[in-house]
């Protein structure tokens, strides 16, 4: 088969596939994840293993339907058709909840096979490896948070010109963000953990000092890239790549910073903090399933199609939040849990902030040699043009010296040759 009739796929954006995940013929998973983790969530304390269990046959269970996303039948029985129908809207809604049943009879057929094949309640290693599962996802966190910016970014490098690096000027825009940004949410966090409970002087020196870890992590942060914020400077695209990934990398560490802030000093209700690391979760996996459905192979064909982003993500989503619940049941509290895992995506980030600013579509130790590099004068050019002439000129005197001649007295052609044939037909 020619590559003529190969499909190529473009660029996916990450709104579209925000929508695309959140359609109205999908949902219901959406809905279905929420429901079963918090019913899980309960039964940790009692029921370890099975929970365990069960969160990783549902990851297996959509992971498959991901695989086959793209046959008919597939779609036929996870997705909704487009017709409503003339049914009330409660009725609708509920009978909706069709598309689930395939799914979750797959991870109920996988649980089974699992608990009989594992030893059941008396297995002892299935919680551990699912909860170390954790570390993963703490570092996929900042992982796809920097794989969708700079897919992201990189879109306006633009051509690639020389460029005067203005560091101070760089650097203190950075910070106004920043600690703008900082400022913003822990003035909103103490609203949101009922600051009329506090005194003005606790609500002060709180805010105070959080602003002086936002600061003490923006410094190191700026210092540990000094080098590569340098040697990016020096082409002007790569200069703005390098501004927009540093500040949002920055703001993506004083989000987790607050976080940790947050569980550790101000005591915010397990309600609050199951709804925002259920928004991060869902931020994560969003990233994740995008760096994947945008990564082509060979052709141009993508790894991972459309129809398989949203039980992908589902997967992920079900993986995450076992994870998470193998953990509470561990530690017997879901802020220590939070906690470590906000420092665990701090420093994963800040590894990856070197390596992310030295990949770029060319050279700078190019463009650093192409500044040292002097043109020469127009008369350097001439006089080299004037050797190359002499030389050449020599070379054809030196042609002209392989026989001398005598051009005022020629060369006689008959010098030394025998003339007979006049001689021959006297004779005869």
């Amino acid at each position: 088969m020619s590559d003529e009739s190969e499909p190529r796929f473009s660029q996916a954006g990450i709104l579209q596939l925000i929508k695309n995940m959140l359609s109205p013929r999908t949902i219901p998973h959406i809905i279905m994840i929420a429901l079963i983790s918090v019913t899980l969530l309960f039964l940790v304390k009692s029921q370890e293993v099975f929970v365990a269990m069960m969160f990783i046959s549902l990851a297996i269970s959509y992971s498959l339907i991901a695989i086959f996303a793209n046959k008919e039948m597939v779609q036929s029985l996870t997705i909704l058709p487009k017709e409503s129908g003339d049914a009330a809207l409660i009725v609708r809604f509920l009978f909706s909840f069709r598309i689930t049943i395939v799914p979750l009879l797959l991870a109920t057929v996988i649980t089974g096979l699992m608990w009989t094949m594992l030893g059941g309640q008396s297995n002892t290693w299935v919680a551990p490896i699912l909860a170390s599962l954790f570390i993963v996802w703490s570092i996929a966190q900042a992982a796809s948070f920097r794989t969708g910016m700079v897919e992201w970014l990189a879109n306006g490098l633009g051509d690639a010109k020389l460029h005067s690096y203005r560091e101070k000027l760089s650097t203190a825009s950075q910070i106004i963000l920043v600690q703008s940004f900082a400022f913003l949410i822990i003035w909103i966090g103490q609203m949101i953990t009922e600051v009329e409970q506090m005194s003005f002087g606790e609500g002060l020196l709180g805010g105070l000092l959080f602003l002086a870890i936002s600061a003490s992590l923006q410094a190191f942060t700026i210092w540990l890239t000094r080098d590569e914020r340098q040697s990016a400077g020096n082409e002007k695209g790569l200069a703005g790549f390098s501004f927009k990934w540093m500040t949002v990398a920055q703001l993506f560490i004083t989000w987790h910073a607050f976080s940790i802030y947050r569980r550790a000093m101000m005591e915010p209700s397990e309600t609050s903090t199951l709804v925002e690391e259920g928004i991060l979760m869902a931020f994560t996996v969003i990233f994740a399933v995008w760096s994947l459905t945008t990564y082509t192979v060979r052709d141009g064909k993508r790894l991972i199609s459309e129809n398989s982003a949203l039980p992908l993500g589902i997967s992920f989503g079900y993986a995450y939040a076992g994870s998470v619940a193998m953990l509470v049941g561990t530690f017997e509290s879901l802020r220590e849990v939070m906690i470590f895992g906000h420092v665990i995506s701090i420093c994963a980030m800040m590894l990856l902030l070197r390596p992310t600013l030295r990949t770029s579509r060319i050279s700078t130790d190019i463009l650093d040699y192409a500044k040292t590099v002097e043109i020469t004068s127009k008369e350097k050019v001439e006089d080299s043009e004037d050797e190359d002439s002499d030389k050449s000129v020599e070379t054809k005197e030196t042609w002209q010296d392989d026989k001398d001649l005598d051009w005022e007295k020629g060369s006689e052609i008959s010098e030394d040759v025998e003339w007979d044939s006049d001689d021959k037909s006297d004779e005869a």
